[in-house]
């Protein structure tokens, strides 16, 4: 089975995803080509794995605006401009793959135009979901171009989390594409932190501030300040690192962000969390904070109430419930589902 992967290179997650899942069918023989645009020096990628470097496709040059290149089709796609050459070559270099390589399969996550693309080349799609107010005409046209949709969340989260156009066909009523596959954590199983004190006797705490950090570039600082009773350490932004399993298995408790591969890794550890949305394209983190505080998974700060927030008695809070809770989120086989998935659409 041969299997493209497009991987979106706006942030961590979606490459996180391939890793995973493309190691699993890697596991079961499947040939596997990431195609994206920020995949060099990723330590956790799968291998050996072939990847595709694609041209990047913004911004756009000088003195064009997006009015005039028309980058969203009049309102059909999100990003396709005119003039264009990097959108162009990528594009192009993706065509030519799909013609050269012939794939059974391809996995997009996550670009729209993209997933129409490879469909009306003829071959079978995966479109990844991602949470928030994906009803506009784009997510609308991918959504029915793709063979199956792959939901990375557990299926008692999918109506709260993620709402689509009801002017799209293939939204009325349930559909068999959309498959839940629970979230995709990188620790290949759930099970509880095998955290140890630190010298000092006192809890260890771990802030996940995502790629870009927090919203807010002084907000971690202010929630281990606040906080001084465990010692804390920071990751994201300029202390980013590609890898956080160790940092987790250390943790008594999480303070983080609400991207989706954060809050599968959270999950998979079952570690006490306090979750903190961040600003994002189609209220993603917020749909997803609302199912987990409805959950009663985590204890959740949405943007609005983070001003004067009792930091203390959150973490607190947190660590009282205990992370109790969060095998629900389907992490325990969720990457299995999803690589079998796939080869369901490929026809293996």
């Amino acid at each position: 089975m041969k299997v493209g992967w497009y991987v979106h290179h706006h942030g961590a997650g979606h490459r996180t995803r391939a890793t995973v899942v493309g190691r699993e069918l890697m596991g079961r023989g499947a040939d596997v080509t990431l195609l994206g645009s920020a995949l060099e020096g990723d330590a956790a990628r799968p291998g050996p794995v072939t990847s595709v470097r694609l041209a990047l496709d913004a911004p756009l040059p000088q003195p064009v605006s997006e009015s005039s290149a028309d980058v969203t089709v009049h309102g059909s796609m999100h990003w396709a401009p005119l003039w264009h050459s990097g959108f162009r070559e990528r594009m192009t270099t993706i065509a030519r793959w799909v013609q050269v390589e012939e794939p059974d399969v391809v996995v997009v996550d996550v670009s729209c135009e993209v997933a129409v693309m490879v469909r009306l080349l003829g071959v079978p799609v995966v479109v990844v979901a991602q949470p928030g107010e994906r009803t506009d005409s784009a997510h609308a046209a991918a959504y029915d171009a793709a063979t199956a949709v792959l939901a990375p969340w557990p299926a008692w989260a999918t109506d709260d989390i993620w709402h689509t156009s009801r002017d799209s066909t293939w939204t009325t009523g349930p559909d068999p594409r959309v498959v839940a596959v629970g979230g995709i954590a990188r620790r290949p199983d759930t099970g509880s932190s095998v955290s140890t004190a630190t010298p000092t006797g006192r809890p260890r705490g771990l802030v996940l501030a995502g790629s870009d950090g927090f919203d807010d570039p002084g907000l971690a600082g202010l929630i281990t300040a606040a906080v001084p009773d465990i010692d804390w350490t920071v990751v994201g932004g300029r202390a980013w690192v590609p890898d956080v399993q160790g940092h987790l298995a250390s943790s008594d408790v999480v303070v983080t962000h609400a991207g989706q591969n954060a809050i599968a890794d959270v999950a998979g550890w079952g570690l006490p969390a306090v979750v903190l949305p961040q600003s994002r394209p189609f209220e993603e983190q917020h749909h997803m904070g609302a199912v987990l505080a409805r959950s009663g998974i985590a204890q959740v700060v949405q943007r609005d109430r983070v001003e004067g927030a009792p930091w203390g008695e959150l973490v607190q809070q947190a660590r009282n419930h205990g992370g109790h809770g969060w095998s629900t989120w389907g992490c325990d086989g969720a990457a299995s589902r999803a690589a079998s998935l796939v080869e369901v659409v490929a026809g293996v």
